[in-house]
């Protein structure tokens, strides 16, 4: 592109001169030979067209603003009449009379090599400014009637040449019919695209003023150039050239004349169009800043001090709505006495509030000392002559609050402004939700995170590893159907050395259920030490338990002891679910349902009362399996319960398999029943299995 250039800026100025020395050689011998004619006129084509170039690769005016590119044009028409205008003094000039007319004076010449070299390079840009302007805002048809115009001035510059007569003058006759049809169809195509300049309504009023007053000059200057500088003298130099400027020349008068007139016409408009664009600015604005706003004590004082700025309001509040007390909290303001405050009369659901909410709209009150219905408003703040409110809904359509502005003067506000502040009361509702919903989220997200971190330490409190008991087979499982549960098992000695084990459920669900565990299971592991019954052990737990639970709460719970040597299980049933027992491969399963009721229920007597221990010898291959209700209880798609019969069952089919075999079918068991059906609660179970292998002592 850059040896294009350079190529380019050679060659203009060599074809420029090589024309001028065989013009001035022309002029002294007057001779002149037709095929030299038609040459020289190819050559002046050629040059129109490395101008062309130049300017389509050297000058972006694609990328310039509709301002930029009006500047410019500016420049280029002042400078070719200041150009034009000089030459002329400069200069005297003589031609011959007649169409076309010939040179008659060497200066002749000179001038006008001067203007068409001007002319090439002024309107060749001002075209492609012209361009620019056309297709601002561009519709269906405009790439068509543009490609249009090119092709017919095309032709009325051929037909210029040819015929030797004088484009415009529309004779119809014989001789000129060719340029005469040309330039009518360019002359309609002109008229049709001077009606494409959307551009104008897009100026601001200062900008329309402006372009207006120094258009009106520029367009007279431009108006006379024709007869200053083109009229005879490029005539005389190319017919060709002759015919584009007087197209062009043309084309930019009446557009330029179109352009003026809509200008005229949108100046009493101007500044209503400005304050659109300064409202729709400012609404862009205030989303902008509001959204960047993540925290609401500083968001409401933002709402309210924005909504000042951009209706120009002496006093502005924002009231939301206190759903805990059914009426509106004052929660920012601008210019509100501490009295005001304290007795101001908009935060109940009755009188303007009442009529805002019902429109669901801005409200505007422009005389309110001569309002009946809201005059007790001056009797409150004696400066509000003129008040404007706007209501602020969520998304979903609920009442958020409503927005106050008010002004010192009757009429000062108007339905313009009534539009930017229900405007202004949406931005600000998106605003104060999204906020609300960012707090949630946050709120939420460590909320979750304490809940994991509760989660990890409640899974540290169950045992790590599974105990091995002489002469039996354990193994357990538990599963939490929220991120922290109330069930709890446990393995521990007693006084004596006896391993014991415990399983319980604490009522309820979440963070309480789970720190009631915890509290279970240290109490149990301490009495245990000095305890050697399960019965003695369980009353004891809930004697400690009674006065540190909620009334509200309890935690069921199976408290037993295993003594090796004799394959007995004792065990005390707190208000917990039975126990499902099978002894030997032959016998059915059984539940076993001791009294009992659940620890923190009772202060200590009853609860010891109905408190029941009960020992269970166990022979070769017995089970016994402890569980909590989330077992029995767990639901599938339909509603029904997995129920002890299904458990029952499932012992029977697998009473033979070791502890570890029996858990996994009890679990994949109940998981496969509910399906994806999200437990309702904790699931938790112990196996305990007799069995003749020796293991070493727990």
């Amino acid at each position: 592109m850059i040896k294009l250039l350079r190529i380019l800026y050679f060659l203009v100025p060599v074809l420029i001169l090589a024309i001028f020395v065989a013009d001035l050689l022309s002029y002294y011998s007057n001779i002149k030979i037709n095929f030299v004619s038609y040459l020289r006129e190819l050559i002046i084509l050629s040059l129109i067209f490395l101008c062309y170039q130049i300017v389509k690769v050297r000058f972006h005016f694609d990328e310039l603003t509709i301002e930029q590119n009006l500047i410019r044009l500016i420049i280029l028409i002042i400078a070719n009449f200041v150009i034009a205008i000089l030459i002329n003094i400069i200069f005297e000039t003589r031609y011959t009379a007649g169409f076309p007319a010939s040179y008659d004076s060497a200066s002749a010449v000179l001038v006008s090599t001067i203007f068409a070299f001007i002319a090439s390079f002024t309107l060749v840009p001002a075209f492609f400014i012209l361009k620019q302007l056309i297709f601002y805002k561009r519709k269906r048809y405009t790439a068509l009637f543009f490609k249009s115009f090119l092709v017919m001035i095309t032709a009325n510059a051929l037909s210029a040449f040819f015929s030797k007569q004088p484009v415009g003058w529309l004779r119809f006759n014989t001789e000129s019919l060719a340029n005469d049809i040309t330039f009518a169809i360019t002359l309609l195509l002109v008229i049709i695209l001077s009606f494409r300049n959307e551009w104008i309504t897009y100026l601001s009023r200062k900008k329309k003023i402006l372009y207006f007053f120094i258009g009106l000059p520029v367009y007279g200057a431009f108006a006379s150039l024709f007869d200053i500088a083109y009229r005879v003298s490029l005539p005389a130099y190319s017919l060709t050239i002759a015919a584009l400027g007087l197209n062009l020349w043309i084309f930019l008068l009446i557009y330029g004349g179109f352009a003026l007139l809509k200008l005229l016409f949108h100046l009493p408009t101007a500044r209503a169009f400005d304050r659109k664009i300064r409202e729709l600015n400012s609404l862009y604005d205030l989303a902008r800043t509001l959204n960047n706003e993540i925290k609401t004590e500083n968001l409401y004082p933002l709402i309210t001090k924005l909504t000042s700025e951009i209706l120009e309001s002496q006093c502005t509040w924002l009231s939301l709505v206190d759903h805990a007390n059914n009426k509106l909290r004052l929660t920012s303001q601008i210019n509100l006495t501490s009295q005001e405050i304290e007795n101001i009369p908009l935060l109940t659901f009755n009188a303007l509030n009442t009529t805002i909410i019902s429109k669901k709209d801005a409200t505007l009150i422009n005389d309110v000392p001569h309002n009946r219905q809201y005059k007790y408003l001056i009797e409150w703040k004696k400066n509000a002559r003129t008040i404007l409110g706007a209501p602020l809904f969520s998304n979903r359509g609920q009442l958020m609050g409503i927005i106050y502005a008010t002004k010192s003067k009757e009429y000062t506000f108007d339905i313009d402004d009534a539009s930017l502040i229900q405007g202004i009361a949406n931005q600000a509702a998106i605003a104060i939700e999204n906020t609300n919903l960012l707090q949630e989220s946050i709120e939420r997200e460590r909320l979750e995170q304490e809940l994991k971190i509760a989660r990890d330490v409640q899974l540290k409190l169950l045992p790590q590893t599974i105990p091995q008991i002489k002469n039996f087979d354990v193994d357990a499982f538990c599963l939490n159907a929220y991120e922290v549960g109330g069930d709890y098992y446990d393995f521990f000695h007693y006084a004596d050395g006896k391993p014991g084990i415990v399983i319980g459920d604490v009522s309820g669900k979440g963070m309480s259920a789970a720190l009631y565990m915890a509290e279970f299971k240290g109490i149990v592991q301490t009495l245990a030490k000095s305890h050697t019954s399960p019965y003695e052990l369980a009353c004891n737990t809930n004697k400690i338990i009674y006065p540190n639970i909620e009334r509200r709460s309890f935690i069921s719970a199976i408290i037993a002891k295993i003594e090796p040597d004799t394959n007995t299980f004792k065990f005390a049933r707190a208000g917990h679910t039975s126990i499902l027992i099978c002894i030997g491969n032959k016998r059915n399963p059984k539940n076993i349902l001791t009294k009992g009721i659940g620890l923190g229920l009772d202060s200590g007597d009853k609860f010891n009362d109905i408190l029941e221990e009960k020992s269970v010898h166990l022979k070769g291959n017995g089970t016994i399996i402890l569980y909590t209700d989330g077992v029995t209880e767990a639901r599938n798609g339909d509603g029904l319960e997995f129920g002890e019969e299904r458990l029952t069952l499932l012992l029977k089919s697998c009473r033979a398999k070791t502890a570890m075999e029996i858990k996994e079918n009890l679990l994949s068991s109940v998981l496969d029943f509910c399906g994806k059906t999200q437990l309702h609660d904790d699931l938790t179970f112990v196996i305990l299995k007799n069995c003749l292998n020796l293991h070493k002592p727990f």
